[in-house]
């Protein structure tokens, strides 16, 4: 069956956008019609697959749901996991908070009912900046948002800061990056995890080629090292990731060979487990232990003093 793109447009359907805000026309194609049995079948893998993957992305579920052989590698198959999806959640069978969506979020200041419950916040939330006494620093960064929230527990727990570079990065947003790499003054590793495709793969580059130049503009001292860790060439052999065609169109397609790997194909828990392991190759153990023993002593010491006001 030849392979079809899955668009965006299909995921703000089947996560529940009326018809009639939809900005395309209605198919031409008559939907098979599933048995009770086949959509018990497609249920069973989703929520094995979130069972093992959470968080995970909806586009992420789609492509561990096709692994399985549930359902074809095509926009009807990628609606079918979605209407399941959907389903599932309001039934209450697969809890909300195991599909994560990066790309919607609500901006509020932090505010509190009394200075006590500030400062209660303040003492339990303390955390000592770990990179502080490391001898170099790490930026994470993702194409998409959707994969944001996949990432968030890893670079969270390590205090490492996460972005999200939506394709080709602004000279704004290069310059900054530049400017923040600058300031660190040690060597700063900058990890990238995006879509194994011309657009991905360009704009990776682009943003290397424009944070580079920013820095040897400035005739300052600086060591940045880049690095894709997903998706590569050889983790779509060794992972047996699915594939979508290439777009001929794209006119960076000319120097790509083969076809194109989405980032959410790879399970969730690999992405966290490649992150993890190229943040934690550069902590200094010896310096890691005793940044917690100084970041509980300082916690106790904010305890002490909460506990002693008047």
């Amino acid at each position: 069956m030849t392979d079809r793109h899955i668009t965006d447009a299909a995921e703000d359907d089947i996560l529940g956008r009326p018809a009639a805000d939809r900005s395309y026309g209605a198919s031409t194609v008559k939907r098979k019609r599933r048995t009770v049995a086949e959509l018990d079948v497609i249920d069973d893998a989703i929520l094995a697959a979130v069972a093992q993957e959470s968080p995970v992305t909806l586009r992420g579920v789609y492509y561990r749901v096709v692994s399985s052989g549930a359902v074809d590698k095509t926009e009807d198959g990628y609606r079918l996991v979605g209407r399941q999806v959907l389903k599932l959640r309001r039934s209450g069978r697969l809890p909300y908070h195991h599909i994560t969506d990066g790309t919607r979020w609500v901006v509020k200041p932090t505010t509190w009912n009394t200075a006590d419950a500030m400062l209660d916040a303040a003492a339990a939330s303390y955390r000592r900046a770990l990179w502080l006494d490391q001898g170099v620093e790490v930026h994470v960064f993702t194409e998409k948002d959707a994969i944001s929230g996949v990432l968030t527990p890893v670079t969270d727990a390590w205090d490492v800061p996460l972005g999200v570079l939506r394709g080709y990065a602004s000279e704004t947003f290069c310059y900054s990056m530049a400017q923040a790499i600058l300031a660190a003054n040690k060597p700063v590793f900058v990890y990238q995890l995006g879509d194994h495709d011309p657009s991905g793969i360009g704009a990776w580059k682009d943003f290397q080629g424009k944070v580079t130049a920013f820095i040897k503009d400035s005739h300052r001292f600086s060591h940045a090292i880049f690095e894709r860790i997903a998706v590569t060439p050889a983790q779509i052999d060794e992972y047996e990731l699915p594939t979508r065609p290439t777009k001929k169109s794209d006119s960076r397609s000319k120097s790509f060979e083969g076809e194109s790997v989405e980032v959410d194909a790879i399970p969730p828990t690999i992405l966290r487990r490649l992150t993890k392991a190229a943040i934690t190759q550069h902590i200094n153990p010896e310096a890691y232990r005793l940044h917690q023993v100084a970041e509980q002593s300082e916690r106790e010491g904010l305890y002490r003093l909460i506990g002693g006001r008047s």
